[in-house]
């Protein structure tokens, strides 16, 4: 299973690796040796959805070994995948292969892109060698160099597609091509993440190797018993508040500068009405943020809402909220953070496009509204505010919907059905 030493011992430049476990020579494990390439050590969506898959993976029949990149950012304040792999004594490997980011987009960036995917590449190859990998799962479009790996190291690939990317439109079209054609299945996380994949730059008959997988939700750790009478204190609201909130990446598809404009609108409607913004910057991009503050400022709304950052307890946060929003202005590929609140037993608000039409049935499980229209969004809010028997039918049957149609059990059962079949 795991080795001897510390399961977190990390191969390097120079070859060196995790030492397996001796009782392995007594003992050969007959599980198959999966190498999971990852480009992230937070806990954000994809990290969420790798680390959920791994502490449930039957660890008789698959041997889960896990690769990032070398020059991740650390912030010792923030909980990081690589603790929680720690504590499944899941085997890390910290390596400098290229994972594909903005700024290598760049005629500028592109000599630093290709040296990284050289050395990646040995690296990767090496580690695929000599701890005996016999199938490599990579985790979003951006561990290129890793599916590249795989290709050449002829291991059958998983590729694990969390985004939707439209532009620039080159890119789209290379990343669609790329993992039609590189990857003996490909696992979109929605309907939405497959029709985009396929819709421009797949391979032919690529339709037959590209499975949809959804995100689940552990219904027994997001609850309607949850307390979120802390996160209320900390946020110094009391009962008389009704706290609309949203959490995900600070970004500009994301829709927090959406949600600012309906508190904006609201202000005199429902003036119990108090907006918690959750999530940290992309590392390196402020403006984002920045724009969110300016807008807070701008029209006075710096008693109404509040931009908390990364909250560790996303179970409390969750409790806490009495209405979910998720007004991306941009197709969300699923939008896991809304069915933790589902679970949660939240009424949720979100964008009608991408991912969130699989997972809310408008007026049975939760509202949707068109994107990027904050008036349309502050109605909804609205609505709910004024209709506490509303909020509570939507809520019984957002926690039903993700309880029969989100758990863990088939998520995982689907994963492993494809590792069998491919190793």
């Amino acid at each position: 299973m795991a080795n001897s030493k510390s399961a977190n011992q990390q191969i390097s430049e120079t070859g060196q690796h995790a030492i397996r476990n001796p009782q392995s020579a007594i003992h050969p494990p007959p599980a198959t040796r999966i190498l999971f390439i990852h480009s992230s050590d937070e806990l954000y969506g994809s990290d969420v959805v790798l680390l959920e898959l791994l502490r449930r993976l039957d660890r008789d029949r698959f041997a889960p070994l896990v690769a990032l990149p070398a020059d991740l950012p650390y912030d010792s304040g923030r909980p990081r995948l690589s603790d929680e792999l720690a504590k499944l004594d899941i085997p890390l490997y910290k390596l400098d292969f290229a994972v594909l980011r903005r700024r290598y987009l760049r005629p500028t960036g592109l000599p630093g892109f290709a040296l990284r995917l050289y050395r990646g590449s040995r690296a990767l190859a090496r580690l695929i060698r000599d701890q005996d990998v016999r199938l490599v799962h990579a985790n979003t479009v951006a561990v290129v160099g890793g599916a590249l790996t795989a290709r050449l190291a002829r291991r059958p690939l998983v590729w694990h597609v969390h985004e939707i990317i439209e532009r620039p439109a080159w890119l789209r079209w290379l990343l669609a091509r790329l993992a039609t054609g590189w990857a003996d299945r490909v696992v979109a996380i929605s309907g939405p993440v497959a029709e985009h994949l396929l819709a421009r730059g797949a391979t032919q008959n690529a339709a037959a190797r590209v499975t949809v997988i959804h995100d689940a939700v552990d219904t027994e750790h997001f609850t309607p018993q949850n307390d979120g009478a802390a996160a209320r204190e900390a946020w110094g609201l009391g009962p008389q508040h009704l706290i609309v909130g949203m959490a995900g990446r600070i970004h500009t598809w994301k829709g927090q500068e959406v949600l600012v404009e309906a508190a904006r609108l609201l202000r005199s409607r429902c003036p119990q009405a108090r907006f918690i913004i959750a999530g940290d910057i992309v590392p390196g991009q402020p403006a984002p943020r920045q724009a969110i503050e300016a807008a807070i400022a701008t029209h006075g709304l710096g008693d109404r809402v509040q931009l908390i950052g990364f909250w560790r307890d996303v179970r409390q946060m969750m409790a806490a909220m009495d209405i979910f929003v998720l007004p991306s202005t941009a197709p969300e590929p699923f939008g896991l953070v809304l069915l933790q609140a589902m679970a949660t037993g939240k009424p949720v608000i979100a964008a009608a496009h991408g991912g969130p039409l699989e997972i809310v049935v408008d007026g049975e499980t939760g509202l949707l509204v068109p994107p990027r229209d904050p008036a349309a969004l502050a109605d909804a809010i609205e609505r709910l505010a004024n209709d506490r028997d509303l909020r509570g039918r939507l809520a019984a049957a957002g926690r039903r919907r993700a309880e029969e149609r989100f758990g863990f059990a088939a998520h995982v059962a689907a994963f492993e059905q494809i590792y069998t079949g491919l190793s």
